[in-house]
Protein backbone atom coordinates (compact mmCIF):
# COMPACT_ATOMS: atom_id res chain seq x y z
CA UNK A 1 0.00 0.00 0.00
CA UNK A 2 1.17 3.20 -1.14
CA UNK A 3 0.55 6.62 1.93
CA UNK A 4 -0.35 9.60 0.20
CA UNK A 5 -0.44 13.03 2.33
CA UNK A 6 -2.22 15.81 0.86
CA UNK A 7 -2.85 19.12 1.44
CA UNK A 8 -5.89 21.23 1.71
CA UNK A 9 -5.12 25.02 1.79
CA UNK A 10 -7.84 27.48 1.80
CA UNK A 11 -7.79 31.51 0.59
CA UNK A 12 -10.92 33.41 0.22
CA UNK A 13 -13.46 30.88 -0.17
CA UNK A 14 -11.11 29.14 -3.09
CA UNK A 15 -9.52 25.58 -2.91
CA UNK A 16 -5.55 25.65 -4.55
CA UNK A 17 -5.50 22.08 -6.54
CA UNK A 18 -3.11 21.74 -9.74
CA UNK A 19 -4.68 20.64 -12.89
CA UNK A 20 -3.59 17.70 -14.86
CA UNK A 21 -4.56 16.03 -18.13
CA UNK A 22 -5.29 12.46 -18.42
CA UNK A 23 -6.47 10.93 -21.93
CA UNK A 24 -7.90 14.07 -22.50
CA UNK A 25 -9.29 15.60 -19.93
CA UNK A 26 -8.61 17.50 -16.56
CA UNK A 27 -8.02 16.39 -13.53
CA UNK A 28 -7.55 18.28 -9.78
CA UNK A 29 -5.72 16.91 -7.14
CA UNK A 30 -4.99 18.32 -3.84
CA UNK A 31 -1.37 19.04 -3.54
CA UNK A 32 0.55 16.44 -2.15
CA UNK A 33 2.96 13.21 -3.25
CA UNK A 34 4.11 9.43 -1.91
CA UNK A 35 5.91 9.37 1.26
CA UNK A 36 10.02 8.67 0.89
CA UNK A 37 11.38 5.83 2.77
CA UNK A 38 11.45 6.85 6.44
CA UNK A 39 9.94 9.70 6.11
CA UNK A 40 7.20 11.35 8.18
CA UNK A 41 3.72 12.08 6.88
CA UNK A 42 4.14 15.87 7.80
CA UNK A 43 7.57 16.15 6.40
CA UNK A 44 6.48 15.02 2.89
CA UNK A 45 3.92 17.08 3.27
CA UNK A 46 6.12 19.75 3.65
CA UNK A 47 8.13 18.61 1.41
CA UNK A 48 6.18 18.47 -1.73
CA UNK A 49 4.63 21.83 -1.35
CA UNK A 50 8.42 22.92 -1.47
CA UNK A 51 9.26 21.34 -4.30
CA UNK A 52 6.06 21.33 -6.38
CA UNK A 53 4.86 24.62 -5.25
CA UNK A 54 7.73 26.44 -4.09
CA UNK A 55 5.85 27.19 -0.63
CA UNK A 56 6.64 26.42 2.78
CA UNK A 57 3.50 25.58 4.55
CA UNK A 58 2.46 24.58 8.38
CA UNK A 59 0.70 21.15 8.84
CA UNK A 60 -2.35 21.23 10.17
CA UNK A 61 -5.19 19.08 11.55
CA UNK A 62 -6.15 16.03 10.02
CA UNK A 63 -9.23 16.34 8.15
CA UNK A 64 -10.30 13.48 6.02
CA UNK A 65 -8.62 9.76 4.98
CA UNK A 66 -9.40 7.50 2.18
CA UNK A 67 -8.14 3.94 -0.03
CA UNK A 68 -8.27 3.98 -3.75
CA UNK A 69 -7.24 1.39 -6.13
CA UNK A 70 -6.66 0.97 -9.24
CA UNK A 71 -5.15 -1.83 -10.53
CA UNK A 72 -2.40 -3.35 -8.15
CA UNK A 73 -1.91 0.15 -6.69
CA UNK A 74 -3.58 0.83 -3.42
CA UNK A 75 -2.91 4.04 -1.62
CA UNK A 76 -4.19 5.42 1.60
CA UNK A 77 -5.07 9.21 1.49
CA UNK A 78 -4.53 11.91 4.50
CA UNK A 79 -5.82 14.76 3.78
CA UNK A 80 -4.38 17.60 6.11
CA UNK A 81 -5.46 21.41 6.45
CA UNK A 82 -2.06 23.12 5.75
CA UNK A 83 -1.47 27.17 6.31
CA UNK A 84 0.89 29.11 3.75
CA UNK A 85 3.93 30.20 5.87
CA UNK A 86 6.35 31.51 2.81
CA UNK A 87 6.41 32.20 -0.84
CA UNK A 88 3.57 32.28 -2.84
CA UNK A 89 2.17 29.38 -5.08
CA UNK A 90 3.98 28.78 -8.09
CA UNK A 91 3.61 25.45 -10.22
CA UNK A 92 7.50 24.07 -10.53
CA UNK A 93 7.27 22.08 -14.01
CA UNK A 94 10.35 20.09 -13.51
CA UNK A 95 8.83 19.07 -10.45
CA UNK A 96 5.73 17.15 -11.56
CA UNK A 97 3.03 16.82 -14.81
CA UNK A 98 0.19 18.97 -13.57
CA UNK A 99 -0.23 21.78 -16.63
CA UNK A 100 -1.18 24.50 -13.83
CA UNK A 101 -2.54 25.58 -10.27
CA UNK A 102 -5.87 26.34 -10.07
CA UNK A 103 -7.91 27.96 -6.98
CA UNK A 104 -11.48 26.22 -7.33
CA UNK A 105 -14.36 28.16 -5.73
CA UNK A 106 -15.86 25.92 -2.67
CA UNK A 107 -19.22 26.44 -4.29
CA UNK A 108 -18.07 24.10 -7.14
CA UNK A 109 -15.89 22.02 -5.76
CA UNK A 110 -18.74 19.00 -5.26
CA UNK A 111 -19.20 18.84 -8.60
CA UNK A 112 -15.34 18.39 -9.24
CA UNK A 113 -13.50 15.93 -10.68
CA UNK A 114 -10.77 16.07 -7.81
CA UNK A 115 -8.05 13.04 -6.69
CA UNK A 116 -8.45 11.61 -4.06
CA UNK A 117 -12.21 11.30 -5.05
CA UNK A 118 -13.44 12.84 -2.15
CA UNK A 119 -15.01 16.34 -3.16
CA UNK A 120 -18.68 16.05 -2.21
CA UNK A 121 -17.09 15.02 1.36
CA UNK A 122 -14.38 17.70 1.85
CA UNK A 123 -16.96 20.55 0.41
CA UNK A 124 -19.28 19.51 2.98
CA UNK A 125 -16.66 19.92 5.81
CA UNK A 126 -15.29 23.00 4.54
CA UNK A 127 -18.77 24.37 4.28
CA UNK A 128 -19.29 23.72 7.68
CA UNK A 129 -22.20 21.57 7.06
CA UNK A 130 -21.19 18.70 8.60
CA UNK A 131 -20.05 18.64 11.89
CA UNK A 132 -16.15 16.83 12.86
CA UNK A 133 -16.71 13.13 13.31
CA UNK A 134 -15.50 9.91 11.33
CA UNK A 135 -12.44 10.75 9.02
CA UNK A 136 -12.40 7.62 7.47
CA UNK A 137 -14.11 7.10 4.63
CA UNK A 138 -13.11 3.90 3.37
CA UNK A 139 -12.41 2.66 0.05
CA UNK A 140 -13.70 5.97 -2.62
CA UNK A 141 -15.21 5.19 -5.94
CA UNK A 142 -12.49 6.82 -8.08
CA UNK A 143 -12.71 7.40 -12.14
CA UNK A 144 -9.41 6.59 -13.25
CA UNK A 145 -8.55 8.38 -17.05
CA UNK A 146 -6.18 6.22 -18.99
Amino acid sequence: MHIRPSGVLVQDQNLLTMCYHYAGRERFNLPGGNLEPGEELTACLMREFAEELDLEIAVGELLLCAETVAGERHVLHLVFRVLPMAGTPCLNTAQTRAVRLQWLPLQMLAETSLYPGLAPELASRLSGQRPAGSIYLGRLQQEWFT
